[in-house]
């Protein structure tokens, strides 16, 4: 790739470090989390594979920005994977995956690795990051490059994983260049109450409020208390065993002690940006779930990142809610937060807890291929 040397065009940052410098911090809003420097950070330590920051310069300002991965059968982020991700799309016999398995895979899911994963690999609203005075030439530029670094590495498709059908100026760019979709799954957030779960609960029905009121107070007979804390590294063992329970629990490959480095890893990085919840029965800790603070113009949000149970413990215990919404609602409202973000999965059960949602698409461009062999084109992603 020839190096950036002008003012304007598309410059590639390699390393999450060199993200401020470039400007990238002025193309973030206040939902913008999964893609600040910092957790960027995170993710080229823990993320297993090759990643690029294309920035996207007009009249020597930054206008857009996009993140980049480059996915293989190596990498063990399945959510974000496009092969693991139209398998399970075609489980759920969701129509349009038939459609992309045809057309873009060529009947086997396989076929879409090596991908290049763009819009960062966090789970739910991938996209590219856009100022105010970006337009549509803009976000064009930025594709342009993506699209010719996958032919340049050898990629067979370029993927946006989670693209939220709200963002229509990249929906109708991706559909214009001849991207294909099939649905991955809902995002789904939760507006804070300033009463924390007080208020919360009695805005719920009155049959909802008394089956919450129940569950806690099975939670309370069963010696279980919940408590949003910091997360240190004196946690980061246990809360890994629980992380791996639950990866496994859902067919992603995960070791206790791979989970214990990943949260270590967060903990270093986010300092008190990080907060988990933990239940803890007559002190053995049994679930737990992970909160991430942004403070991006003014406004603060809590992300729900990871959560972990110890599932023999908990048994029919009502745990989920507990620790991922009512303790936490409590100390976000306290902090001023104002929305809670509960993430992709269990879409069902966050609308009944007073959530909204929003569907995300997966997008897929099939990469010409020339030159040889596929034996002889590159297999990784530099």
């Amino acid at each position: 790739m020839s190096p950036y040397t002008g003012p304007d065009g598309v410059r590639s940052v390699a390393e999450a470090a060199g993200l401020e410098a470039a400007g990238w911090g002025s193309l973030l809003g206040a939902e913008d989390f999964f893609q600040t420097p910092r957790w960027l950070t995170v993710q080229e330590h823990n993320s297993g594979t090759a990643m690029d920051f294309l920035v996207r310069r007009r009249e020597g300002a930054p206008v857009a920005g996009l993140v980049t991965a480059w996915a293989d059968t190596s990498v063990a982020w399945l959510l974000a994977r496009p092969d693991a991700m139209l398998r399970r799309a075609l489980e759920q016999e969701v129509p349009e995956a038939a459609d992309v398995l045809r057309e873009v895979a060529g009947g086997d899911p396989d076929r879409l690795l090596p991908s290049l994963v763009c819009g960062g690999r966090h789970l739910g609203r991938t996209r590219a990051l856009a100022s105010p005075d970006a337009t549509g030439e803009d976000l064009a530029a930025l594709l342009d490059r993506a699209e010719e670094m996958a032919a340049e590495r050898g990629a067979a498709t370029v993927c946006f994983p989670h693209v939220d059908v709200r963002d229509t100026a990249l929906v109708t760019l991706l559909e214009g260049r001849g991207y294909r979709h099939h649905p991955s799954d809902h995002y789904a957030w939760l507006d804070i109450p300033p009463g924390g779960f007080e208020q919360f609960v009695d805005e719920m029905s009155a049959h909802r409020r008394r089956r919450v009121r129940l569950e806690r107070r099975a939670l309370a007979e069963a010696g279980v208390e919940v408590s949003v804390e910091p997360l240190t590294q004196r946690l980061c063992p246990r809360l890994g065993q629980l992380d791996a329970n639950l990866l496994r629990k859902y067919g992603n490959p995960a070791s206790d002690e791979g989970s214990a480095r990943m949260i270590g890893r967060i903990a270093e990085i986010m300092g008190d940006d990080v907060l988990v919840s933990v239940a803890r029965q007559r002190g053995t800790i049994i679930g737990f779930g992970m909160q991430l603070r942004s403070r991006a113009r003014g406004e603060e949000q809590w992300y729900g990142h990871r959560a972990g149970f110890d599932y023999e413990a908990q048994g029919k215990l009502p745990l989920y809610y507990d620790v991922l919404y009512y303790e936490v609602l409590d100390a976000a409202a306290k902090e001023g937060a104002t929305v809670l973000h509960a993430g992709i999965g269990s879409v069902a059960a966050k609308l009944a807890r007073g959530c909204r949602a929003s569907e995300q698409r997966s997008y897929l461009l099939p990469v010409p291929r020339s030159g040889g062999p596929d034996d002889d084109r590159k297999e990784n992603g530099r």
